[in-house]
C-alpha cells in the first residue's frame, strides 16, 4: 500500500516537474493556422499544452479585425454600387440623347461625341460595377474566414474553461 502511494506521489512530482504528461494536446482539437499553441509551438501531444486567457483573446481579437473588415468591404461595396446608379442613371440619360441625336438628320461630328460620351458612360458603368461586384466577393470570402476565426475562438474558449476550470466561477 505504502509503496503504491510512494509511486503515484514520485509520478505526481515527475509530471509537475517535467511538465509532461499522456494528456492529448488540445491543439488536436483547435485549428492549427489559427496559431492557438502558445505555451508549446510543435502541437504534437508530446507535453501538456494548455490554452491560456491570452490565446482567447488573440483569436477573439482576430474574429473581430476579420468582422470589421467585412464591414468595411461590404459599405465600399455599396458606395461603389451607389456610383454605379447614379453613372448609370446618366448614361440612359447619354444613350437616349446620342439616340435621339442620331435619328434626325445626318451624321455629324457632335452626333459622334454625343455617342461617344455615353459609350464612355457605359463603359464606366461597367467598370464601378465590377469593382462593386470585386469587393462584394471579397467581402463573401473574409466572411467565411471571420465565421472560422469566431468558430475557432469559441472552441479555444470552451477548451479554455476545461483547462482552467476555476476561471469560469
Amino acid at each position: 500500500m505504502a509503496t503504491i502511494i510512494g509511486s503515484r506521489i514520485i509520478l505526481f512530482v515527475f509530471l509537475t516537474a517535467t511538465g509532461t504528461a499522456f494528456v492529448p494536446s488540445s491543439c488536436s482539437r483547435l485549428p492549427r493556422r489559427i496559431g492557438l499553441c502558445s505555451v508549446n509551438s510543435y502541437c504534437r501531444g508530446q507535453s501538456l499544452s494548455l490554452v491560456t486567457e491570452e490565446d482567447v483573446i488573440e483569436l477573439v481579437e482576430k474574429a473581430e479585425d476579420l468582422w470589421g473588415r467585412v464591414e468595411a468591404l461590404r459599405k465600399e461595396s455599396e458606395a461603389l454600387s451607389l456610383q454605379a446608379e447614379d453613372v448609370g442613371t446618366e448614361t440612359e440619360a447619354a444613350t437616349k440623347e446620342a439616340e435621339a441625336s442620331l435619328k434626325t438628320g445626318s451624321i455629324s461630328v457632335s452626333k459622334m461625341a454625343d455617342a461617344q460620351e455615353a459609350q464612355n458612360k457605359a463603359l464606366d458603368l461597367g467598370s464601378l460595377l465590377e469593382a462593386a461586384l470585386r469587393k462584394s466577393e471579397e467581402a463573401d470570402e473574409v466572411e467565411v474566414l471571420a465565421e472560422e476565426a469566431l468558430a475557432a475562438s469559441e472552441r479555444a474558449l470552451e477548451q479554455y474553461l476545461i483547462d482552467f476550470p476555476e476561471a469560469a466561477q
